[in-house]
């Protein structure tokens, strides 16, 4: 439709939908006090509102949405809003810019963000696969499930205490240790870039749990060895339990250490199994030469 066939005015969605596009932007009066339906030459059609900029007195634009995802309804309904701001003395433009700043600081304030570069910062200081392994689990099964999305500054003791609460449930409580010193970590983290003046975390230790009480496995003496290997060595475990066993027997590495072994660290041929300075603990590479009978 041409807009020279226009006959009445508020502009009815037929007229709306029709409108062709000419060489040039053109905007058509919508028939309502400064409310314009603009066509652009390639045929995106959208609103704008024209108004009196309350500090200086000149006109402007402001742009309302394109059509049809903003409809005539909901053009009248944005109208109504910005002329209500302008005579409350507000500039409409400056007004969205403020919200959308307003919009954006909240955003970068939110938990996961902060606790996002705090991983982050975890990565780059070196820390060992392992550990990173267990903070990302953490951070995705349990921190940010509960707290990602609330602005760090507004996070509360009990939101922290229900989180260390929530892990003790499920009897993980070396996980729940671990969860209050990372914490502790990513508040201060927030608090050194200004982002909160608190640590909700601070006293979570007071309300933690007992864990029960650990029975850790004894060590052998020399005595007990024979039969240990007797017994090893008759054993119907799966393989990949007995093969682990004798690689801690043979190296006497830690059994975490044997769980987490990838095969690029072992040399076959060469019988060595080499493990990266990023897995220990003190940071120097160790290498185990296996005798025959392990390889």
């Amino acid at each position: 439709m041409k807009r020279t066939a226009i006959k009445r005015r508020p502009l009815a969605d037929t007229v709306l939908a029709s409108l062709e596009p000419e060489e040039k932007e053109y905007r058509e009066s919508y028939g309502r006090d400064r409310l314009y339906f603009v066509v652009s030459p390639s045929g995106r059609k959208r609103w704008e509102m024209r108004f009196k900029k309350p500090d200086s007195g000149r006109w402007g634009w402001l742009g309302l949405g394109s059509y049809p995802d903003v409809s005539a309804k909901l053009a009248r309904q944005k109208a109504d809003e910005a002329f209500a701001l302008v005579q409350q003395g507000i500039d409409p433009v400056k007004h969205r810019k403020e919200q959308k700043r307003i919009e954006q600081e909240a955003e970068t304030n939110l938990f996961r963000v902060t606790a996002e570069e705090w991983y982050a910062r975890k990565q780059q200081m070196g820390r060992a696969s392992k550990t990173l392994y267990g903070i990302r689990l953490w951070l995705d099964k349990d921190a940010l499930p509960m707290l990602g999305q609330m602005p760090i500054d507004r996070v509360t003791r009990a939101q922290c205490r229900d989180l260390q609460k929530r892990i003790e449930e499920r009897e993980a409580f070396n996980t729940a240790k671990k969860s209050r010193s990372w914490l502790n970590q990513i508040f201060g983290y927030a608090i050194a870039h200004d982002r909160t003046d608190n640590n909700p975390a601070s006293n979570l230790l007071d309300v933690a749990a007992v864990a029960p009480a650990e029975s850790s496995y004894p060590y052998l003496l020399e005595a007990q060895l024979p039969d240990f290997l007797r017994a090893l060595r008759a054993s119907t475990s799966r393989q990949v339990v007995l093969t682990a066993a004798w690689m801690v027997v043979y190296t006497a590495s830690r059994p975490g250490m044997v769980r987490f072994a990838e095969w690029e660290e072992i040399d076959l041929k060469k019988k060595l199994w080499v493990i990266g300075a990023d897995k220990m603990k003190m940071r120097p590479r160790l290498i185990h030469e296996c005798p025959d009978r392990a390889a």
